[in-house]
């Protein structure tokens, strides 16, 4: 079994219930700052999860080459990591 990061929700989720900032402060002054947080991490998520499975397709020979590049730059669009 691999070991998986926890999910932006997980994330929010177990920040809510130790009273806890999602963003790791000890607590959240304001809204703004969780939900450019969560928003932020799930995008990268979402991301990266288009990333692994076109090269996975790509791999086995499923996704013709045309498609990963732009599948490629669509993940590229969504992750804030990748505009930096």
């Amino acid at each position: 079994m691999t070991d998986q990061q926890p999910t932006a929700r997980q994330r929010l989720l177990d920040a809510l219930r130790t009273g806890t900032c999602f963003c790791g402060a000890d607590s959240c002054t304001s809204a703004e700052p969780l939900v450019d947080a969560l928003l932020t991490e799930h995008a990268h998520q979402l991301a990266e999860q288009i990333r692994a499975e076109t090269a996975e397709l790509k791999a086995h020979g499923v996704l013709e080459p045309d498609k990963f590049r732009p599948c490629r730059d669509a993940a590229d669009q969504i992750d804030p990591e990748a505009q930096r």
